[in-house]
């Protein structure tokens, strides 16, 4: 017949391997909000750099024009935040001023052949500008990009962390490509002729966000 004290060591193993297994069958705890159903990420503790607006626009700047006011592409892009002519109009400008903006061109070729496109900065002012890419950003944040950026900052898509920063930068390639690529779960990621693509836009910022 057993007795009590093997009983109770008996009693005292099993608890512990039960305890074991509930440890090692746990499923893993994800820090991290993802919306890739087949993407786990192990606890994993996001570290963010705050910045300022301020900062926000002058790193896109540089991405943009390396803070020249001038530059222009073959597109009509142009500015140190390449505007578009349906953001210039939306954001003012009539057609004749636009126009104005693009007779102003002018084009030199470097050593390689390349061609390199600015334009009269007086049909385009700094302050403009400056201007411009307050009112962009604020569009974006507020009204064509809110409801992406209430779902997705905080998540990971396609192994990229969002960021609202992040949001705002990819969005100067047009808000509908950033939409089309979080809802896709980053299937749809427009790129380029030249330059960075959705992802990569997204990618630059997303251990960056803007201060509250």
């Amino acid at each position: 017949m057993m007795n009590k004290v093997t009983y109770f060591n008996m009693t005292n193993n099993l608890t512990i391997i039960s305890l074991c297994l509930i440890f090692l069958l746990a499923p893993l705890t994800i820090k991290e909000k993802t919306t890739d159903l087949n993407e786990f990420s192990y606890e994993e503790e996001i570290v963010l750099d705050y910045i300022g607006y301020k900062d926000l626009y002058a790193r896109i700047a540089r991405i943009e024009s390396r803070h020249r006011y001038d530059v222009a592409n073959k597109t009509k892009m142009v500015g140190k935040y390449q505007a578009s002519r349906s953001a210039l109009l939306e954001f003012g400008y009539s057609e004749d001023q636009i126009q104005a903006i693009y007779d102003s061109f002018d084009t030199t070729y470097t050593e390689q052949g390349h061609a390199r496109y600015t334009f009269d900065i007086e049909t385009f002012p700094a302050e403009d500008q400056e201007r411009f890419i307050c009112w962009y950003m604020k569009r974006m944040e507020k009204v064509y990009l809110k409801e992406m950026i209430d779902k997705y900052v905080g998540t990971t898509v396609n192994n990229v962390y969002i960021t609202r920063a992040g949001i705002l930068n990819a969005s100067m390639l047009g808000f509908n490509h950033v939409v089309r690529f979080l809802e896709s779960n980053g299937e749809i990621n427009y790129t380029p002729r030249k330059g960075y693509s959705i992802k990569n836009r997204l990618q630059q910022f997303e251990r960056t966000e803007i201060e509250s």
